[in-house]
């Protein structure tokens, strides 16, 4: 499956305010391809990173296999605060509010024990996330 709607790159490059690394440009080059990972979306695996509030953030995501991993570390000692693999994820999205905050949103399948999780980018880094494991 797929996550739907599939996520939008643009809007993802603007939350990390970076382009994505695509992690097996190397492997397809070997191989004599020579495809972006903008052709391939969403059946590729691209990374993306920003530094926020004191906080590496990196966000692996596979929408073609619904997969999800969300890593947060401390900029100075590379201490890791989270890092969450999430397996099911219906999409990824970018949320700007008019209070200045910018924060990335993980759902999940209606009905899932999982409930939305927020990854608050600016102007702080903050998680928030429920999980009903007697609904799994």
């Amino acid at each position: 499956m797929v996550m739907e709607p599939v996520p939008a790159y643009d809007d993802l490059i603007w939350l990390f305010e970076d382009e994505p690394i695509h992690r097996y440009v190397e492997d397809e080059k070997a191989t004599g391809n020579e495809y972006g990972w903008r052709e391939l979306w969403p059946y590729t695996s691209v990374t993306f990173r920003t530094t926020r509030a004191g906080h590496d953030i990196a966000m692996d995501i596979e929408p073609g296999n619904e997969v999800v991993r969300l890593r947060l570390r401390a900029e100075g000692d590379g201490a890791e605060l989270l890092d969450l693999n999430i397996v099911g994820v219906r999409t990824v999205g970018a949320v700007r509010e008019g209070n200045g905050r910018e924060l990335l949103r993980v759902d999940f399948p209606d009905g899932a024990p999982a409930a939305t999780l927020w990854l608050r980018v600016k102007p702080d880094v903050a998680v928030l996330w429920s999980y009903d494991a007697r609904s799994a």
